[in-house]
């Protein structure tokens, strides 16, 4: 077997906290004490979660019926190579970009054709803007203002390409103001996969990294927060 030679070990993960944003509708996250080291001779504290809540990993489950959930995902799909697009020149000042079949043309055409099982990852630069209004872009309609894939991409990538999964460092694969989940529909079946809420992405190289999912194995679970990290070379 080859040796993997790899120079950094990068977090791609936001810290979990109460003051952390959450999906309009979703709760919000609990951390309390339910022991304390004086007076129980140990400290230990509770969290409440939402599955789709901070950096985390949807499957089939979240979205299909009768479909894979996380603890029914082939632990080998939980360590997988990935390539990044950095889409951040086109992000900046357009909060609905949509990342489409030309803008992946043109990535291919500099990087090579993206490798069949690896998980293609979206840097647009939005985490950045965790924390703030921005990050959801939530208008007075509240319609929802962020970048993600085209639908029509995501079907390429799944039948030409062959991935195993995507990844973006916004609330979501599908841009904000598509209220219909279009991509992550045509993405989550069998044993694919998103990653939603990334952050470092600009530390990863584009080509010929690895991602380690620290994913949850909860049963029935439509997916996990998770610990992401990443082997750049």
């Amino acid at each position: 077997m080859p040796t993997l030679h790899y120079e950094k070990i990068i977090d791609l993960t936001h810290p979990i906290a109460t003051s952390m944003p959450v999906w309009p509708g979703d709760p919000k996250v609990e951390i309390f004490t339910n022991a304390d080291l004086n007076t129980d001779g140990f400290n230990l504290n509770v969290f409440a979660i939402g599955e789709h809540t901070g950096t985390h990993i949807g499957v089939a489950a979240h979205f299909q019926t009768d479909e894979t959930t996380i603890d029914k995902l082939a632990v080998t799909t939980l360590f997988l190579p990935c390539v990044v697009a950095n889409l951040t020149q086109f992000c900046e000042d357009n909060p609905d970009f949509e990342f489409s079949l030309s803008h992946l043309s043109s990535w291919e055409s500099i990087h090579g054709i993206v490798p069949a099982g690896s998980i293609f990852l979206a840097h647009t630069g939005w985490s950045k803007y965790w924390g703030e209004d921005k990050y959801f872009g939530k208008a007075p309609d509240n319609s929802l203002h962020f970048p993600g894939f085209d639908p029509e991409v995501v079907k390429f990538l799944i039948v030409a390409r062959k991935v195993s999964g995507l990844g973006i460092d916004t609330a979501g694969i599908d841009p904000g103001k598509d209220a219909f989940f279009a991509s992550n529909k045509v993405l989550l079946h069998g044993q694919r996969f998103h990653l939603e809420n990334l952050n470092n992405l600009s530390q990863l190289a584009t080509v010929g990294s690895h991602l380690f999912i620290g994913a949850l194995n909860i049963t029935g679970g439509t997916g996990s927060p998770a610990r992401i990290i990443a082997l750049s070379p």
